[in-house]
């Protein structure tokens, strides 16, 4: 249950960031706000199924979240470029096109381009694979890439001109219901490292708080991967687990007591509660990245 009270961090451009279609204009202006949000109103949808609806957030969404508690650069926590060559089935494929492009939102909100570019490249290698190669056919990615590489701002656009052609493709060859396989892998990476700031970097409050919004997102990524189009993967473990981790959160007597009390601002977990959603999650980005 996702109480009204709780934010969840968006990008405001021309519509929200990285989900919304460029056009042929840009927008004008790339700024984080907070939005009040609701299970009803959350409007970050990717699209409806016929047989399930939910909605997702975009992988900057999910960085963008860590990114306004402040959340520091950590060299080395992202997945290696060089693992790319290890996944070799289809779901990992899929599930780490998302890891990497959540690395990749993670280097670009951090102005670490030079480390973004790689993940460009290795999201280009797995979008090949897994028979989207036609969303990165053109060297005008790689080569605006490169001529903005000092601008900030520029990369981010690209990253939404990305996200328009991976929609479109998505949607003219009914390849919607993957999109949940694939933000499963980007929300358990933002996850990842969060959890990995908040075990490592000095001020947790802020941080702490950012990890249990994330948690708003996750019961409608598991219903994206329960669409009945995604039946032929092999998606009952990754689903398993985010359910352990949903229901282990929802478990927590802070949470419990959270929701019981009609006044309550802010939900904070306790630093066992923390550590134990925590150990969840780097065991599941472990299955994940690992191949």
């Amino acid at each position: 249950m996702i109480k009204p009270s709780i934010k969840i961090a968006v990008f405001a451009l021309a519509s929200t960031f990285f989900l919304g279609a460029c056009g042929g204009g840009e927008p004008e202006d790339v700024n984080l706000v907070d939005v009040d949000t609701t299970e009803e109103d959350m409007d970050v949808d990717i699209f409806e199924s016929p047989d399930v609806d939910y909605h997702l957030p975009s992988p900057l969404q999910v960085a963008s979240i860590f990114k306004k508690s402040g959340l520091a650069f950590n060299s080395g926590v992202t997945n290696s470029p060089d693992n790319v060559g290890k996944y070799t089935d289809e779901l990992k494929q899929m599930l780490n096109f998302g890891v990497y492009s959540a690395d990749m939102a993670y280097c670009v909100l951090n102005e670490q381009s030079n480390e973004g570019r790689k993940y460009l490249g290795v999201i280009t290698k797995l979008a090949g694979e897994i028979g989207m190669e036609a969303v990165f056919a053109n060297e005008d990615l790689m080569d605006r890439f490169d001529a903005n590489i000092e601008d900030k701002d520029s990369i981010e656009i690209l990253m939404i001109d990305i996200h328009e052609r991976t929609e479109e493709y998505m949607e003219e060859n009914d390849m919607q219901h993957n999109s949940a396989i694939h933000f499963a892998g980007a929300w358990t990476e933002g996850m990842y490292i969060g959890v990995y700031d908040y075990e490592h970097n000095g001020d947790k409050e802020g941080l702490g708080a950012q990890i249990t919004e994330q948690m708003a997102i996750l019961g409608n990524i598991i219903k994206g991967l329960k669409d009945p189009k995604n039946a032929g993967m092999d998606l009952g473990w990754i689903i398993t687990d985010l359910e352990k981790i949903q229901s282990t959160f929802d478990g927590f007597k802070s949470v419990v007591s959270y929701y019981e009390d009609e006044t309550a601002e802010e939900l904070m977990l306790s630093e066992e509660e923390y550590k134990k959603l925590g150990s969840l999650i780097k065991d599941l980005r472990g299955k994940i990245v690992n191949g």
